[in-house]
């Protein structure tokens, strides 16, 4: 899914070059950091992992660069509106990379992202099939399908 995306996405773009450092990161994009980071996901990669047997669910509450989170989100569909609210929430976030991340997943969590990839996913299968565009996916239904998820939730 992440190959089929685009690249580059305005508000992630913005927000690199807003908070860029010493330009020395191994990838050019956030799409190409999310396909390095999880070519490695199945073994122990670069951070000596136990279990690569995991779900994109765990993978999503994993990574630790905000910049990818956004672009994840953008990219896939997720309500412009709550894209921007989860790059503020970073931006106002201070410290480091892991509460950056935290901030933008308490705004954007799973539930959300999952949502509007699966839209993106039928959008890119109604094309190829001739059916036309699927809707697009917006915060509505991604705030119930995350509510429904809590429901489930032991407290």
């Amino acid at each position: 899914m992440i190959e089929r995306l685009p690249a580059h996405t305005p508000l992630t773009d913005a927000l690199e070059a807003q908070e860029s450092g010493d330009g020395g990161a191994w990838y050019k994009t956030q799409q190409e950091h999310w396909m390095g980071w999880l070519a490695e996901y199945a073994g122990p990669g670069a951070y000596g992992r136990e279990d690569g047997n995991r779900d994109a669910r765990f993978v999503y509450g994993r990574f630790q660069c905000s910049p990818g989170l956004l672009w994840l989100a953008e990219a896939g569909g997720v309500d412009p509106a709550l894209v921007r609210a989860g790059r503020d929430a970073i931006l106002a976030a201070q410290g480091r990379p892991a509460t950056k991340s935290a901030a933008f997943r308490r705004v954007v969590p799973w539930q959300v992202v999952q949502v509007a990839l699966e839209g993106h996913q039928q959008g890119r299968d109604r094309k190829t099939s001739g059916l036309g565009e699927a809707p697009k996916v917006n915060t509505e239904r991604g705030i119930e399908a995350f509510l429904a998820v809590l429901e489930d939730e032991p407290e």
